[in-house]
């Protein structure tokens, strides 16, 4: 049996349901998929700069994008946001992958 997905509910003003309107229109997808998306797209974004400030691990951050860290990693070099490579975990993460 699968698991059913929560429900959230929100209010939205006429405006930014008709700049949704538009974007799924433009797009041609539906309304859902493009919420998820720019849902995706914001976490991805908080994420970024909650770590690019120091408040969240590279490990942690990754988790919660649930992405390998790897992913992450290159994540942050495309978008130009240093990297603590002297990190413990990111060290025992490199070590593990390539060896000594």
């Amino acid at each position: 049996m699968t698991k059913k997905s929560p429900v959230i509910t929100m209010r939205l003003s006429p405006r930014e349901l008709e700049q949704i309107e538009a974007v799924t229109t433009l797009e041609k997808i539906d309304r859902t998929t493009l919420l998820k998306e720019f849902i995706e797209d914001g976490l991805r974004r908080r994420i970024t700069s909650i770590y690019s400030t120091g408040r969240l691990t590279a490990s942690k951050a990754a988790e919660i994008l649930d992405i390998p860290l790897r992913a992450f990693l290159e994540m942050m070099e495309e978008e130009g946001i240093p990297v603590n490579w002297d990190s413990k975990i990111i060290k025992d993460y490199l070590k593990s992958r390539y060896g000594d």
